[in-house]
């Protein structure tokens, strides 16, 4: 017989926690209860599950899936989204590609690093990942006269209605996992 852990896939020095037991437990109940889902599902596993506060006393919820299997995941997205986010009462559910960014070489000749392996190539794929059903048609860098600097990130405008309500989730998300400041909008066209 099966079991929920089977569901989360972690090194072997690295424990559990009870929020990804929650999540796997949950993920496990929508591969065995719903027959649509289940042949979907079932090689499908992920790697950690973190809490990200919004405001005071809302949270969303980030699950964290291997890259390899962040197609097959998208298949999915919005079902297994839409079930997490009733079990979870109402917390958004962002689903994230787990990505490592390798530090430079300190020798270019004897090394090599890829490009998706980049600093600022892992943190792109990250903005992507957050508001994935969502297509990005824009961006724009801005330095304020301080140094600081922001990212504007402009979102397709005919899934305003079905997204409007996680702008201020993508943003905070991405604060957290990115360090940088990000403020995704809808584009006006």
């Amino acid at each position: 017989m099966f079991t929920s852990l089977r569901k989360i896939k972690k090194g072997k020095d690295q424990e559990v926690s009870e929020l990804e037991k929650q999540v796997a437990q949950a993920i496990f109940d929508l591969e065995v209860y719903n027959k649509d889902l289940k042949a979907d599902l079932q090689p499908l596993h992920f790697v950690a599950a973190q809490e990200v506060a919004i405001g005071k006393e809302k949270q969303s919820l980030v699950i964290f899936v291997p890259v390899r299997q962040v197609k097959e995941w998208r298949k999915v997205h919005g079902k297994v989204v839409r079930e997490l986010e009733k079990k979870f009462n109402g917390k958004h559910v962002l689903i994230v590609g787990q990505r490592k960014a390798v530090s430079k070489p300190t020798d270019p000749t004897k090394e090599h690093r890829p490009r998706a392996r980049s600093l600022a190539q892992v943190q792109e794929r990250l903005l992507e990942d957050v508001c994935y059903p969502v297509e990005i048609v824009g961006k724009r860098t801005r330095t304020r006269v301080d140094g600081s600097k922001l990212t504007k990130i402009f979102l397709e405008n005919k899934e305003k209605s079905n997204f409007d309500h996680k702008i201020k989730t993508f943003n905070k998300v991405c604060k957290r996992l990115t360090g940088k400041k990000v403020s995704y909008e809808f584009a006006n066209l």
